[in-house]
């Protein structure tokens, strides 16, 4: 099997491949020009080094969110469009999970967090890869509250740490640990190692969806300003 994933839903573009089971390919770029400027070119390049075509992919794994509405929408576009035209199966993977499992870690508590603005996480909490927390967007505070009973080590990660990590300290104290530099963003080796796990969650291009915590920014300024007119 042959596995292209993708992850466009945060501030890094990451994409990977993977084959038999095995990390082939990865290359990640964090920088100021948008995803969609640069997804298919990476593509295209990871394909090249491979020497593989499209019609070679067996699967397409794309992060479905949490994250930026407009990352998440341009990573699950570039899937579905891309399994629509080679026919092949697709499948969603949470964010938030990935950055757990990013992490390589089998013993502490692991909270991945991105960060939602206006002082707000996208969450959740793994441990030995299993979930303990769902996925929810909360107040900074609020979701201490829920990770701080949970283990006597905390090891949080992904790029909400890099807003928040004073707070966190700040509330936690030495019960927070902080991923490695290279360990703190989303990779799309973790989401292409998942893929590889979920074959019941492998789906048409027409049944992939973005996975939103809440409606983006537009909608709720429109529903903002129709409360005021009422």
């Amino acid at each position: 099997m042959t596995i292209l994933a993708l992850d466009t839903s945060g501030p890094s573009l990451s994409i990977a491949i993977a084959q038999e089971g095995a990390l082939v390919y990865e290359a990640t770029l964090h920088s100021g020009l948008t995803h969609s400027q640069n997804l298919m070119p990476m593509v295209e390049s990871a394909l090249n080094a491979l020497q593989l075509k499209p019609s070679d992919l067996s699967l397409l794994a794309v992060v479905d969110g949490p994250g930026s509405f407009t990352g998440v929408r341009i990573g699950v576009a570039a899937a579905k469009g891309l399994a629509r035209a080679f026919n092949t199966p697709c499948v969603g993977i949470d964010a938030l999970e990935a950055l757990a499992w990013g992490t390589g870690e089998k013993h502490d508590v692991v909270c991945p967090i991105r960060d939602a603005r206006a002082g707000q996480v996208y969450g959740a909490a793994f441990q030995n890869g299993q979930r303990l927390l769902p996925d929810a967007v909360l107040q900074l505070t609020e979701y201490m509250n829920q990770v701080r009973p949970l283990g006597e080590k905390l090891l949080f990660v992904g790029d909400g740490v890099a807003p928040h990590r004073a707070r966190i300290m700040e509330l936690l104290g030495e019960q927070a640990l902080f991923a490695q530099p290279h360990l703190m963003l989303l990779k799309a080796g973790a989401v292409a190692a998942l893929a590889m796990q979920r074959p019941q969650d492998y789906v048409a291009a027409a049944e992939l969806l973005p996975r939103y915590l809440r409606a983006p920014q537009a909608e709720r300024l429109r529903a903002q300003k129709q409360e005021q007119n009422d």
